[in-house]
């Protein structure tokens, strides 16, 4: 064997020998690639360093300012192969964020993130790196939630136990705040978790009816599940202030007008009549449904008039006790 020969052999071991050495192993290749600021460097000089720009190191760290690093920080330069940023991977936490904040980006549940990494508790610090659980993962089996009149996105999401952003992502919605009536959503989890979400409120009950705008809400703590159009009293006769639940009545008799009104909930007393919510009323000699077409202008002699399908959702919702706070 020639010398010459040799040396190209000997060459090719130690190639082979790096290659193996510096190869990333498929662990390491699927995992993330974090980089910690220097002193000194810039984002495009990193972005430079490792082949790619300021923009995708920007959206993958949650940057609002390129120049607004510091010595220290961990910034993703590659979330895992294994999973897209937005469906999964991992986050690196920036000064200032929160575990809400973060699961709201990605579009899951603080639950989900807590369970991904084994967190005990809401408090994270900077630097610290979080397993994000892909929507896939955190969402599992869907169905169809078909949109009622007055129902919110935000509402319909805590009916299902998930986030706006999720909802947006699943049914490819731009605007989130625009949802129209019939329009079929995609939701995560099953009818049965819509029941389960119905029977355990988030938060106390609270009917809220602003009389400027002729429209009523429907609260649970601080999440906003309808609003509805509605008639208040003509010139003025809907009394303001806070008030409960009363009274509770499939359909309740105006004497006074000889009418019948559905889904009664009365609140507060008028003299010797009792005001209160109710459906669209009919005459009870010839049974004529009556105000059908004024539901969103002022048309009661001092009651709040729905329509009969959220006056029925209403009904059926709320509680002798609960809070009703009338507003101009």
């Amino acid at each position: 064997m020639s010398r010459q020969y040799r040396y190209r052999l000997a060459g090719l071991f130690i190639l082979l020998v790096a290659i193996l050495v510096l190869w990333p192993t498929p662990a390491e290749a699927a995992g993330p690639l974090i980089h910690r600021v220097q002193k000194g460097e810039t984002l495009a000089q990193i972005a430079a360093r490792y082949n790619t720009t300021v923009k995708a190191l920007m959206r993958l760290n949650n940057l609002r300012d390129p120049n607004r690093i510091y010595a220290g920080q961990p910034l993703v330069v590659r979330p895992s192969t294994q999973q897209a940023d937005k469906s999964g991977g991992v986050h690196v936490v920036q000064r200032g964020e929160t575990l809400s904040r973060i699961a709201q980006r990605y579009g899951v549940t603080v639950a989900a993130i807590q369970k991904a990494n084994r967190l005990r508790s809401t408090v994270i610090f900077p630097g610290q790196v979080l397993k994000i659980p892909s929507q896939s993962a955190v969402v599992g089996k869907t169905s169809t939630h078909i949109v009622k009149e007055g129902e919110t996105l935000s509402g319909i999401a805590r009916l299902y136990g998930t986030t706006v952003t999720t909802l947006a992502r699943l049914n490819h919605l731009n605007n989130a705040s625009f949802i129209r009536v019939g329009q079929k959503l995609v939701v995560p989890g099953t009818q049965g978790n819509k029941s389960n979400a119905q029977k355990k409120p988030r938060g106390p009950k609270k009917i809220v009816v602003d009389i400027s705008e002729q429209r009523c809400y429907r609260y649970e703590g601080e999440t906003l599940l309808n609003v509805w159009k509605c008639s208040t009293g003509m010139n003025n006769a809907t009394k303001t202030g806070t008030f409960r639940v009363q009274s509770k009545l499939r359909k309740a008799f105006g004497s006074t007008w000889n009418i019948w009104m559905p889904y009664w909930l009365g609140i507060y007393w008028a003299g010797p009549v009792e005001n209160g919510f109710h459906g669209l009323p009919w005459k009870a000699d010839t049974g004529r449904k009556i105000w059908g077409g004024l539901v969103g202008t002022p048309a009661t002699y001092g009651c709040v008039m729905l329509k009969d399908g959220p006056m029925k959702e209403l009904w059926e919702w709320a509680e002798i006790g609960t809070k009703v706070v009338i507003k101009r």
